[in-house]
């Protein structure tokens, strides 16, 4: 893909200079280090507010506890963060007409659409590494310290989950004029997905099945009825097929 480098380097520093890269990486840390903390001093932090309803009364926590709390966040904030993101990444230089400038020199067009998913993708690795590395690190010093590798595959299920919002995103940002419209269609996708997800027959066959299966992977608590590889292929091609979409609509757009 003739220019790809240069454009991924581009979309980079301009994720760095407009400061997205850092608040997005200092947020996702803050998120994992604050998790585990509240968790563990959860029965503390309710008594500074008096005497609770003995009915609402929180019992000890444990490391299940963390593990769910990170899942329900990191599936909340990643895709959340992959649409704001991405959700200008095309409608931004086409309205600016420096999309039409830099295809103009030797660059392909499936080399810009693969850039733009890229930088944002490097992006949401990172921060997500950083909350589950910081989660994990907590747990340890608060719990009881943990294998790391079921903590990674979290990580790569966690950054896939958002891959799939980002790539729904881009489809949008290529095919609207507003980048307001992009974030529309990706949060709608989010919310429509989501909301499809409390069928529990469903749930497997959409991305936020892919929590589930981290939590079980995490706790080791894998069974019959938890299918991250099912899941995580319907993902996949959900990705796939969205990225087809920004690119076969981008070769057709004039800019």
């Amino acid at each position: 893909m003739t220019g790809y480098r240069a454009i991924l380097e581009k979309e980079m520093v301009e994720l760095w200079r407009s400061y997205r890269l850092v608040i997005t990486c200092g947020l996702f840390t803050a998120l994992g280090v604050a998790l585990p903390i509240l968790v563990r001093y959860l029965r503390g932090i309710t008594r500074l507010f008096g005497q609770l309803d003995p009915e609402l009364a929180v019992g000890k926590t444990g490391v299940p506890d963390v593990v769910e709390a990170l899942v329900k966040a990191l599936w909340l904030l990643g895709p959340l963060a992959a649409v704001l993101l991405t959700m200008g990444s095309v409608t931004a230089e086409r309205r600016a007409r420096t999309a039409a400038f830099v295809l103009s020199k030797p660059v392909g067009r499936a080399a810009f659409i693969w850039a733009k998913f890229v930088a944002v993708a490097l992006v949401l690795a990172l921060a997500t590494a950083l909350a589950v590395v910081s989660t994990w690190l907590y747990v340890g010093i608060l719990y009881t310290p943990q294998p790391p590798f079921a903590w990674v595959q979290l990580w790569l299920l966690a950054w896939l989950a958002g891959l799939v919002f980002e790539a729904i995103t881009l489809a949008a940002s290529v095919s609207l004029r507003s980048a307001s419209g992009a974030a529309a269609i990706g949060l709608t996708a989010f919310g429509g997905i989501t909301l499809a997800s409390t069928v529990v027959t469903l749930n497997h066959w959409l991305p936020t099945g892919l929590g589930e299966g981290a939590q079980a992977l995490v706790l080791g608590e894998l069974g019959s009825d938890v299918d991250p590889f099912q899941t995580v292929l319907v993902s996949v091609a959900l990705l796939g097929a969205a990225l087809v979409v920004a690119w076969v609509r981008f070769e057709r757009t004039d800019l």
